[in-house]
């Protein structure tokens, strides 16, 4: 029995079908094959966020290092050993200023009768006038009216310079614990003027609230000058 070859056409055909079914094992496996790599890939890019959220030990990341601010290095302490000032260049020390409250109080000559007269300084003699019973009329601000005392303080000059009395302050005190008298300018009330020629007088008049229970024993001062001792003048006043 004779065996015929088979036809060319079906071997063909069976070849054909033979790389057929390789290419398609080749397809199937680039698929697979690319399918794993973007599956890493994207595991990679998930990952990827959390890891660089924690900053390895001992490097800082980009972000960090440009966004924040650098911190001063703690300075060492100083260790030098204190350098006493030297005297010649060393600014002066200053005293505090003195408090009003902290002042002596000023001075007082010895007391005289309300009618002799008294020197604040050399050849400056001051004297009172006659003291009268008035009623003080309040005027200007502060002022209280009542029951006052008024006189006439007469400044002789006997220098050969003109003396000023500027400065010159004139108070009264009244009763067993001298309180002071509040002073009014009505009715009659004139200042001292500013200064005295050489050889001439000056006068001024003084209205000073008292009460008529306490001028038995009332004082009047005469503070001059800053420096000079008061003048005192003591006695009883007219009710």
């Amino acid at each position: 029995m004779t065996v015929q070859p088979p036809a060319p056409s079906r071997v063909r055909w069976v070849t054909r079908l033979g790389w057929i079914a390789v290419a398609s094992a080749v397809i199937v496996l680039i698929v697979l094959t690319t399918a794993v790599v973007r599956a890493n890939t994207a595991a990679q890019e998930s990952l990827r966020p959390a890891a660089s959220a924690t900053p390895t030990p001992g490097r800082a990341s980009p972000a960090a290092t440009s966004g924040a601010t650098p911190s001063a290095s703690p300075e060492a302490p100083n260790t030098a050993t204190p350098v006493a000032p030297d005297p010649e260049t060393a600014p002066p020390v200053t005293a505090p200023p003195t408090v009003p409250g902290d002042a002596a109080p000023p001075v007082e000559q010895a007391p005289v009768s309300l009618t002799d007269s008294a020197a604040a300084v050399t050849e400056v003699v001051f004297s009172l006038g006659a003291l009268k019973a008035v009623d003080g009329v309040a005027q200007g601000p502060g002022e209280v009216g009542g029951p006052a005392v008024r006189f006439t303080l007469t400044v002789r000059n006997d220098t050969a310079a003109t003396v000023s009395l500027a400065a010159t302050i004139v108070n009264f005190y009244a009763g067993a614990d001298q309180a002071p008298a509040g002073q009014v300018f009505q009715p009659g009330g004139v200042p001292l003027p500013r200064e005295v020629k050489p050889g001439q007088t000056a006068t001024g008049t003084f209205v000073f609230v008292v009460p008529q229970s306490d001028r038995d024993q009332v004082k009047i001062t005469v503070d001059y000058s800053v420096g000079v001792p008061l003048v005192v003048f003591q006695g009883a006043a007219p009710a």
